[in-house]
């Protein structure tokens, strides 16, 4: 049998139908331009709605809600990576342990296992394709206005990290280096 990354004892019903379903709530990537680009459209109208009404309370805006600032393209990119790729695998993984639990039960009771050895995974096109799309449509000055914007990152740590891990050891060493005082505080 093929190796498997989820284990099938590992795979809980509750939160493989939980898993599932979230895909289907977020899978408008995985769909052709044009419905993904609608989806899109719609909920990013949303999202600024939702940015507007906070603008008008006084209120900080949410991520992805500021009408001026946000990024469409560029958004879509890092909900596609970060969001719906690593669902979209995990998914495909369970569904591969639960094909294996298939044909394991199915040698047991003497039955013949599935042909399929892997799930196959039809969104991974779409997707890619998808993204593509998106990259295509982010503008030089988009990817400027990000630049300016993102934190400063060093060997995978963000630059404030550092900063603060510096202060941090700067502060023990200094509690090191002082005379200890030894008697406890009168209260």
């Amino acid at each position: 049998m093929a190796k498997c990354p989820l284990q099938p004892s590992t795979v809980n019903r509750n939160s493989a139908m939980t898993l599932i379903l979230h895909c289907a709530d977020i899978s408008h990537p995985t769909k052709s331009w044009n419905l993904h680009k609608k989806w899109t459209d719609n909920l990013m109208e949303e999202f600024f709605c939702q940015g507007d009404k906070e603008t008008s309370l006084g209120l900080p805006n949410s991520p992805l809600c500021n009408r001026a600032e946000t990024l469409v393209p560029e958004s879509q990119v890092g909900f596609i990576d970060f969001i719906i790729v690593p669902s979209m695998n995990l998914l495909g993984d369970m569904f591969d342990a639960l094909l294996l639990v298939q044909n394991e039960e199915a040698i047991s009771n003497g039955g013949k296992p599935s042909e399929y050895k892997k799930v196959a995974r039809p969104w991974d096109k779409r997707l890619a394709e998808n993204r593509k799309r998106w990259k295509e449509l982010v503008t030089p000055k988009d990817a400027e206005k990000t630049a300016e914007k993102s934190p400063s990152v060093s060997n995978g740590r963000l630059k404030e990290e550092e900063e603060d891990e510096e202060k941090a050891e700067e502060e023990q060493k200094q509690q090191t280096d002082a005379p200890h005082n030894t008697s406890l505080p009168y209260f």
